[in-house]
């Protein structure tokens, strides 16, 4: 019967689940930072102006601030336009991560149970990496409850590794690090040295910023590189295992240069953390590692002499 089910019917679905999480996303991204307020009271959102609880037909996702042209229906004041755009970004990364993971195989992978299981790891890593960059673009700082609280979810569900192989050349890239260990084992043990490996470079690479820009260093606090952030780069590498993860730092870093280096020539004083990039290489690996690995093959291809 659910090979049945039309390809739209599924992707607006996990559209429409998505919108609803990126509305939990916007409450989370308030709340979360904030100790005087809790995730669950009050139960319903508040206008950010005048704190009155909204109705539940002004809470749905999109709809509700576009019938309410963006404006509070109590004190009339503004209601950022950020709402309905993260609750729209959401839904369309889950329509494509379940597009990716279940549909463009055909009914034959959508009925696989190793499908469902690498698409549910996705959308979780979604629901997280999400809130997580907008906590950290807001107020530079990664809670503990999105970095450390999540490995509790990912590090057994790397004893399934379809997930850490998705989208790999198992001859270029094998994220599986230990042959001789059961496979559960070795896609357990292989995620959390992934994570360990990362963030141990991340923290080294912070200390040798601490000394190369010293001045910088001690204006920022005493670190260049934010120790959440080496936190953030662990569960990385147990979301991903190691080939994704050098994906996601590479291009983490690329876009942190390329971003940077815009915002030095226009605005000297803005800064930009790098918790933000991160993620975005994240969802890049995980929404497109076989493309990532064709410009990888194309690249090694370009530089090595004598290969066609």
């Amino acid at each position: 019967m659910a090979r049945a089910i039309p390809p739209a019917f599924i992707l607006g679905m996990a559209a429409i689940m998505g919108s609803f999480v990126g509305s939990f996303t916007n409450v989370v991204v308030y709340r979360l930072p904030r100790n005087c307020l809790s995730i669950n009271n009050p139960k319903r959102s508040f206008c950010p102006s005048c704190k009155t609880q909204l109705a539940a037909k002004d809470n749905i996702p999109i709809l509700g601030w576009v019938a309410l042209l963006g404006k509070c229906r109590y004190c009339k004041k503004p209601i950022s336009a950020r709402y309905p755009l993260v609750e729209s970004v959401v839904a369309t990364l889950f329509a494509i991560v379940v597009w990716r993971g279940m549909v463009q195989g055909g009914p034959a992978v959508t009925a696989d149970w190793h499908a469902w299981l690498t698409t549910l790891t996705m959308l979780v890593s979604v629901g997280i990496l999400v809130p997580l960059a907008l906590i950290d673009l807001d107020l530079t700082i990664i809670p503990d409850e999105l970095s450390i609280y999540p490995l509790a979810f990912f590090v057994p569900m790397a004893a399934h590794m379809t997930h850490l192989r998705q989208g790999l050349d198992p001859t270029m890239a094998n994220p599986l690090l230990f042959s001789r260990l059961p496979e559960w084992a070795n896609g357990v043990c292989s995620a959390l040295v992934a994570g360990a490996a990362g963030a141990g470079t991340l923290w080294l690479i912070g200390k040798m910023g601490n000394v190369l820009f010293r001045e910088k260093a001690k204006a920022m606090g005493g670190e260049t590189m934010g120790f959440g952030d080496v936190k953030l780069l662990f569960l990385m590498g147990v979301m991903l295992g190691w080939p994704k993860l050098l994906m996601a730092f590479g291009i983490a870093v690329i876009l942190g240069a390329v971003i940077g280096l815009a915002l030095r020539l226009t605005a000297k004083n803005l800064y930009v953390p790098f918790g933000p990039f991160l993620v975005a290489g994240t969802l890049a690996a995980l929404l497109l590692p076989s493309e990532l690995m064709g410009v990888v093959e194309w690249y090694i291809a370009l530089i090595t002499p004598g290969r066609p």
